[in-house]
């Protein structure tokens, strides 16, 4: 089974809003395994562990949710947990 570390800048601000966001996204989504929002980070970082590449359906969660989110980046994880990287040349 693959697995995606998806990275978000949101607009995410509060406790209770980052409870409140992650609980519904583990509810409408089943390939999100796990998820956080660094409300320390300026950009307020939300990091999701899926099953899939599926950064559209997370963002237009979010702006439904109210919130405004950008896509950052994503990343293809090993069994391990560590990041698969592409090599820049062969």
């Amino acid at each position: 089974m693959k697995k995606y570390v998806l990275i978000f800048k949101t607009s995410i601000r509060t406790i209770l809003e980052r409870s409140h966001l992650i609980a519904k996204l583990y509810q409408v989504s089943k390939e999100v395994k796990f998820a956080t929002i660094d409300l320390d980070d300026e950009d307020f970082i939300l990091r999701i562990e899926s099953t899939h590449r599926n950064e559209d359906f997370i963002s237009r969660f979010l702006h439904l949710e109210g919130h405004q989110v950008a896509f950052l980046a994503a990343f293809e994880k090993d069994e391990l947990g560590r990041p698969l990287l592409q090599p820049a040349y062969y």
